[in-house]
């Protein structure tokens, strides 16, 4: 059995421990509600771009525009969005086994290069010496960043730098369940021509309202992953936080039990010593 001094200690520990958690399952809570606001505003919003494009290129006996063909993959880029920091539970190392199980799906005649946000994503692939062109840690899930970002990209994939670009990043399906999503972001190949019911009239002609449109759409999807991102990485977050509270609370009620039991013990061998010498006394 433990020392009463020592069980001290520990119970101590444990509960600042716990002080931690709890702080940080406050902030977390405090900060997922407001993404989960942004990401349920910019959604319909993501939609209605979606269905605009489509009804555009409906209108086009050919909507042909750099960032929509798909040709012949030589060179791919992939984009892993990950956290910057830990104590998320087990959100991170899902993630990346899901990055490298895309990487590794690749043709092997295919080169491949990686873009990584966030310092997990960037030391994960660091470690195993593979490509990484660019990288940015502590990225903020806002529309410039991703703005700043979508138009490095675009303009990689316009000059023939890379073929296709595929983005992996953890994608928010409810507070508590998070899971980690592989989608094409170029090109836009997968849109799909739709016939308005009431025909809208471009002006500009379609062709250049879909040039001009097509870059934001690639802005604003990109916008929607960095959200994804960052909420299902909150979320992680605060059920991992929530459960080391709750376990630290219940480790710190069975230290205090058997702290009891261990002064218990000591002060019925204390009285029992007593009893024994003052019966030795009588004897004497």
């Amino acid at each position: 059995m433990r020392s009463i001094k020592e069980l001290k200690r520990r119970i101590k520990s444990v509960k600042n421990i716990q002080q931690i958690t709890r702080a940080m399952k406050m902030i977390t809570s405090a900060r997922i509600k407001k993404l989960e606001t942004r990401l349920r505003g910019s959604k319909p919003y993501f939609y209605k771009f979606s269905e605009v494009i489509e009804e555009l290129m409906g209108q086009m006996d050919e909507a042909v525009h750099p960032l929509m063909p798909a040709r012949p993959v030589k060179r791919r880029t992939l984009l892993v969005i990950s956290a910057d920091k830990g104590l998320c539970g087990a959100y991170n190392t899902t993630l990346l086994k899901a990055a490298l199980e895309a990487a590794r799906s690749f043709r092997p005649e295919e080169e491949l290069e990686l873009v990584t946000l966030g310092q997990k994503a960037h030391r994960f692939f660091l470690k195993r010496d593979w490509p990484v062109v660019s990288f940015r840690d502590n990225w903020a899930a806002d529309y410039g960043y991703a703005e700043e970002l979508a138009g490095q990209l675009i303009d990689r994939y316009v000059s023939g730098a890379t073929d296709e670009i595929v983005c992996v990043y953890g994608q928010a399906v409810s507070a508590l369940i998070q899971r980690p999503m592989t989608e094409r972001l170029l090109p836009l190949a997968g849109l799909r021509r739709k016939k308005a019911a009431v025909p809208y009239i471009f002006e500009p002609s379609p062709e250049e309202a879909l040039g001009i449109i097509l870059p934001r759409f690639v802005e604003v999807k990109l916008f929607q992953m960095l959200l994804e991102g960052r909420t299902s990485e909150m979320g992680a977050r605060l059920r991992a936080m929530s459960n080391a509270t709750d376990n630290a609370e219940k480790l710190a009620q069975d230290l205090t039990l058997e702290f009891f039991r261990a002064r218990q013990d000591t002060i019925t061998r204390e009285i029992i010593e007593v009893a024994s010498g003052a019966e030795q006394l009588k004897r004497a």
